[in-house]
């Protein structure tokens, strides 16, 4: 006959708990939190760096030569590297030819775009400390470019006045509701529609009562002028072309899919050359706005064919949901399918926004604008300066990584806030 159990004694049973009360089951995550920091690194350690005893190996490789590359980068910038190159041409590299007695005009562009950037953070998303510390070291960094002569004490003034405004326009959406309500939906629509005339009310301020002259804008300037251009011209020209290429009717699919070959069968550099020496007869001489629609034609053939790739990974249901209901082909496309195809498109139209702001350098090399890099070559170009090449084009790199790491994060929240990715 088998034992039975042993009679527990009475320290060993379970105290009772008070009346209306239940035992608190933690999940794991939050019973691995409770307990003391320094175990918690030590198992974090353990389990992440060393592993095993090829994992030891690699980890120990791996900051060895880490280790290296941090202590030249620390060599380079603070004791072999001469920044005079930087410093001495902060208003070349940020604003070029740029009237300097109209400074105020940049600072309110500046100003409109960081309320811009408030409202939209306050309808889809939300500030956090890494957004806040983000935004507080590029104000300084703007700060750094146009502190030219004496305009050091204005400039920060002007950087508090635009930081003020973004927290301004943030707090004024963030309080309203969130859930799905008309008042939600114009809300979106209204932020929506300043966001896209952001770029022509900047170019207003710039440009109205005697401002500057298009030939005028130069340096970073004109990186933050074309990209946008660029990038939103080609997401406004992709749309349709997909909903083209997609389409049943012959004329328009084999229309739409001549065009998308064309413009990608050729690199940027041969469409600026269009640019130079055809539109230029076409729509005129303004080398800026001809640059602009280049951009745009050459980025929409692209975002193009990653609509469409959207369009055909939705699975034949989403049709066939759609006429069940009793909407239009219009309506279907409209309300169900379009939304989704964008949605799964989010990650390449990203990757090509990226592409598009760094290739906006190579107006430098086919056309007369000088953009960061053009400016940047202008000012290793003085005498005293020849032998800084190196620092102006790391300053320029990090620059441009910046900002392209800067489109990056704000894909992914997006991506993570469309649940792109999830199972």
């Amino acid at each position: 006959m088998s034992e039975l159990p042993p009679i527990p004694r009475p320290e060993q049973l379970p105290l009772p708990q008070p009346p209306g009360q239940r035992r608190i089951v933690l999940p794991p995550h939050r019973e691995r939190a409770r307990r003391p920091w320094s175990v918690r690194a030590r198992e974090w350690i353990r389990r992440n760096l060393f592993p095993s005893p090829g994992g030891t190996t690699l980890t120990i490789l791996s900051a060895g030569f880490l280790g290296i590359l941090v202590a030249g980068v620390i060599w380079f910038v603070f004791f072999d590297a001469n920044w005079n190159v930087i410093t001495a041409n902060r208003w070349l590299l940020f604003a070029g030819s740029f009237p300097r007695d109209e400074a105020w005009r940049l600072w309110t562009s500046i100003a409109v775009v960081m309320f811009l950037i408030g409202l939209a953070y306050g309808t889809w998303s939300s500030l956090g400390r890494r957004d806040s510390l983000f935004i507080v070291l590029t104000g300084a960094f703007v700060i750094f470019l146009m502190a030219h002569g004496g305009a050091a004490i204005w400039s920060s003034i002007w950087f508090l006045v635009a930081i003020g405004l973004l927290y301004v326009g943030y707090y004024l959406t963030i309080w309203m509701p969130r859930e799905t309500s008309m008042r939600r939906v114009w809300q979106q629509r209204v932020v929506g529609g300043l966001l896209a005339v952001s770029l022509p009310l900047v170019l207003i301020i710039l440009m109205a009562n005697g401002g500057a002259t298009t030939r005028q804008f130069d340096g970073f300037v004109l990186n933050l002028i074309l990209a946008p251009v660029g990038i939103v011209g080609g997401l406004v020209i992709a749309i349709p072309l997909a909903l083209g290429r997609a389409s049943t009717m012959r004329t328009i699919k084999w229309t739409c899919t001549a065009y998308i070959e064309i413009v990608r069968g050729a690199p940027l550099l041969g469409w600026l050359f269009v640019a130079l020496f055809i539109l230029t007869d076409v729509i005129g001489d303004n080398l800026i706005i001809n640059t602009m629609v280049v951009l745009a034609v050459f980025t929409g053939a692209y975002m193009a064919e990653y609509i469409r790739g959207g369009l055909q990974a939705l699975p034949s249901g989403q049709y066939e949901a759609a006429q069940a209901v009793g909407l239009t082909k219009m309506q279907s496309m409209q309300l169900i399918i379009l939304p989704q195809a964008l949605r799964i498109s989010i990650p390449p139209i990203v990757g090509q926004a990226i592409a598009i702001w760094k290739d906006t350098t190579l107006v430098t090399i086919i056309l007369t604008l000088r953009e960061l890099k053009g400016n940047a070559d202008s000012a290793i170009a003085q005498s005293e300066f020849i032998p800084d090449r190196i620092e102006a084009y790391v300053f320029v790199a990090v620059v441009f990584w910046v900002v392209a790491f800067m489109m990056s994060r704000v894909s992914q929240r997006l991506e993570r806030a469309q649940g792109i990715g999830e199972r």
